[in-house]
């Protein structure tokens, strides 16, 4: 079940066990923000507040969220301004709960290209990044570019390589240059 889905007593029995297993949940790796951006968001945002509650709920100090697919034959750009907006909504609300939100980029979402991440961490001040290699590998960007835009906003990295072609393959072996950024991180 995805964690957003979680019920409240399902959450606590989860950290029960991680407890008592002296473990502590980081990050929750939620679907937030992977709906089209020309969707309604009234729905979504409740489901982002119930996946906040569990956060609260685990102790996890991060939830990581995505920037809305742009829907097809659309333009990115054109969507900027809600997107900004939706996410803004979304660490206004978390920030009350001493929650960071982590936007990570991925192929199709308006946060698919360094430049565009960079609009939203410029705009979001308080919104942090998950670093993916092998989305921008898949999204044709240089990774060590995209690094070193994005390098300051930064919270963690997800560890993922992928070709050119777009075959996900084991971390080290693709070309998302993996012990690079791990060095440079």
């Amino acid at each position: 079940i995805n964690v957003s889905d979680l019920t409240f007593e399902k959450a606590t029995e989860i950290k029960n066990k991680f407890d008592a297993n002296g473990l502590k949940i980081f990050s929750l790796g939620s679907p937030i923000g992977k709906i089209n951006a020309d969707e309604s968001f009234d729905t979504h945002f409740e489901k982002f507040k119930h996946t906040l509650e569990i956060a609260n709920i685990l102790e996890a100090s991060n939830i990581r969220v995505f920037s809305f697919y742009i829907p097809k034959g659309a333009k990115a750009d054109d969507f900027k301004n809600e997107v900004i907006e939706r996410l803004g909504k979304i660490c206004e609300v978390a920030k009350i709960n001493k929650v960071d939100i982590c936007h990570e980029n991925e192929k199709g979402i308006y946060g698919d290209t360094p430049e565009r991440c960079l609009d939203i961490f410029k705009a979001i001040p308080e919104l942090r990044g998950v670093f993916d290699p092998a989305n921008f590998v898949q999204c044709g960007e240089n990774v060590i570019s995209a690094w070193n835009k994005l390098k300051g906003y930064i919270k963690y990295l997800h560890i993922k390589d992928s070709k050119t072609d777009g075959t996900i393959v084991p971390a080290g072996v693709g070309d998302a240059c993996i012990a690079e950024i791990l060095r440079a991180y």
